[in-house]
């Protein structure tokens, strides 16, 4: 049986973009026309189990992917439902002055005006 695993392909496709695990399987299936579907999700799910991927959000039932490099703020436009990622660099007003943030996943629902 013929196995291929397309874990460095399927990071590299993620590298700053949200992608649902159908987009990922479009872009591998262009490259390697025998990828299985169900393969494809395995190698997401166990990308997201060894941190290299993070499931971003779930939107109308589907879940977006991203390579997991850096952490930031996600907007999430509830017009287009398209994901933006903000640095997160910026000051929460209201945390108690002794504590250190060492970890952020916001995720801001909206609309740009």
């Amino acid at each position: 049986m013929k196995r291929h695993y397309y874990k460095e392909n399927i990071i590299n496709i993620c590298d700053k973009k949200h992608l649902t695990v159908e987009e990922i399987f479009e872009q591998i299936s262009s490259s390697f026309p025998d990828a299985g579907k169900s393969s494809i999700y395995r190698n997401v799910e166990q990308l997201v189990e060894s941190w290299d991927l993070k499931k971003v959000v779930w939107i109308w039932k589907k879940a977006y992917f991203e390579k997991n490099s850096w952490y930031h703020i996600h907007l999430i436009d509830e017009k287009t439902w398209k994901i933006f990622d903000l640095e997160e660099d910026i000051e929460i007003k209201n945390l108690p002055k002794n504590f250190k943030a060492n970890n952020m996943d916001i995720k801001i629902f909206g609309e740009f005006a």
